[in-house]
């Protein structure tokens, strides 16, 4: 399995929070029961942002169980990793960008391709996103 996949996003609950739902869960759980997913996602949402080590040692849980986790959530949310693909954007598709528009856009597919955008003269960005999100012809 490709261990270079793109990562989750980072959580938006700190470490102390999860750890809160895991003692929560932990003192209700009946005896052989298992981690629910919720959890599990909630604790490797964290592993970008605070480090492997540091989640398992605070959250107790095995390193190779949550490793194992999260390589089997990054294949389900990538099942059929498609082969990069070549996007050409035609002339016919740039035009000047209004005066509101952001100084950058970032798009990222379901299966991880990232495009960014810096709109300068010339870039019609909805253009740009039908093609790259396989819309446009």
């Amino acid at each position: 399995m490709n261990t270079e996949t793109a990562p989750l996003p980072p959580s938006p609950l700190t470490l102390e929070e999860v750890a809160e739902h895991f003692a929560h869960w932990r003192q209700r759980k009946r005896p052989g029961e298992r981690i629910p997913e919720s959890l599990w996602i909630e604790a490797i949402a964290l592993v970008e942002r605070d480090g492997l080590s540091r989640v398992t040692r605070r959250l107790r849980l095995k390193r190779g169980d949550l490793k194992r986790h999260r390589e089997l959530l990054r294949h389900e949310q990538r099942p059929n990793e498609p082969a990069a693909t070549f996007v050409e954007l035609t002339p016919a598709a740039m035009t000047p960008p209004p005066a509101d528009r952001p100084a950058a856009l970032e798009l990222i597919r379901p299966d991880g391709l990232r495009l960014r955008i810096e709109p300068g003269d010339g870039i019609n960005a909805q253009a740009v996103l039908d093609r790259f999100l396989g819309l446009g012809g």
